[in-house]
């Protein structure tokens, strides 16, 4: 049930709003797109929202983000009647129209009216298709997603099959909106040198940044406000075989290089890994290289100090060098997704030094 290009190609093209008064050609008149950070709006007919439908667009929005001790949904999602869907809603920076062609109800007819005679014969003969994307649709800098079908129980099957590539498209897009805001100002070259001169790495650190602490194989940056405690930090050794993929090693080695920072008040106060909190990890493509991602808790040792975090190991080849880059988070009473999104922007600027020059 994976959706194939040609067909997302036609349904770009013919998905149109009838209140074409409603669009603007030069995008620069669009309001600026409003909201929080992690939410979407989401409109579908209320009887849909209730049952079966609605439950699986839950479990694909809000499913929880993995790593954290207090339960975050991957999105805020907030619910909208079709019929009420006003200009202040419209702007909205993530918007999301679920339909399908079941159903005579008012909110159907309105979302139904969103799509012209021939998409609809399209969607009705063409099962494989059940997504599709606009930006810019009623404000600047929106992403807009469609999710349809001829029936509930089709649309609901291919959120089931699809969740993973459907969340990662709004967590894409966060990620670009945090990229333009934290390099707005220039950013801190000074550590970006040295981290390109004594780690043979490159990382784009956002203004205000510093380096905590540094030694030969590592190094630690931070930036601290009166909340949130936010953290880079980057390891490497030798890399000697494909064991050291493996989720207890990649474990092992971060907790062993911690262990080089004493962070207490005490000798014995160094940072781990809560052993008592799964570790969350996934092989991807990070960057055109096998990596493993891991998602886990931090704490220090004989301390009630603790948080999540977020780290990726891989090989530069170029070097034979094995990298763990890190971000975690202290904020204790605060909500942390959003944070580690941020971070992780950060961490998606990584270069070995050989990348960074050509």
């Amino acid at each position: 049930m994976k959706l194939s290009p040609t067909p997302l190609l036609v349904v770009l093209g013919f998905l149109l709003l009838t209140n074409c008064s409603s669009l603007i050609d030069d995008k620069a008149l669009l309001p600026p797109a409003t909201g929080e950070s992690g939410e979407i709006v989401l409109v579908m007919d209320s009887a849909k929202w209730a049952g079966p439908l609605g439950d699986e667009v839950r479990n694909t929005f809000k499913a929880p983000f993995p790593g954290l001790l207090q339960d975050e949904p991957y999105f805020n999602l907030v619910y909208v009647d079709p019929d009420k869907l006003n200009s202040v809603l419209r702007n909205s920076r993530n918007m999301v129209f679920v339909n399908t062609l079941e159903g005579n109800s008012r909110g159907d007819i309105i979302l139904r009216n969103y799509f012209t005679k021939e998409s609809l014969e399209t969607i009705r003969s063409d099962t494989s298709i059940f997504m599709s994307k606009q930006t810019d649709l009623f404000a600047r800098g929106q992403a807009v997603m469609h999710l349809f079908q001829d029936s509930n129980e089709r649309l609901t099957k291919h959120l089931q099959v699809n969740r993973s590539s459907i969340q990662q498209y709004f967590v894409n897009v966060e990620k670009k909106r945090f990229q333009q805001a934290l390099y707005k100002a220039p950013s801190e070259q000074g550590i970006e040198n040295s981290l390109l001169e004594r780690h043979q790495c490159y990382l784009k650190i956002p203004y205000g940044y510093e380096i905590a602490l540094e030694n030969n194989n590592s190094i630690w940056i931070r930036l601290l406000d009166n909340k949130v405690d936010k953290n880079i930090f980057v390891a490497y050794k030798d890399y000697t075989e494909e064991q050291a993929f493996n989720r207890k090693n990649i474990v092992a080695f971060r907790d062993r290089t911690w262990r080089q920072y004493l962070l207490g008040s005490d000798s014995l106060s160094y940072m781990i890994t809560e052993p008592l909190v799964p570790i969350d990890s996934v092989s991807l493509n990070w960057k055109n290289k096998f990596t493993v991602e891991v998602r886990g808790v931090w704490k220090l040792r004989n301390n009630s100090m603790g948080g999540p975090f977020l780290g990726y190991t891989f090989v530069d080849e170029a070097a034979g060098r094995l990298y763990y880059v890190e971000a975690f988070v202290y904020a204790p009473g605060e909500k942390k997704r959003n944070t580690l999104r941020e971070l992780e922007t950060i961490l998606w600027t990584f270069k070995t030094q050989s990348e960074h020059a050509s």
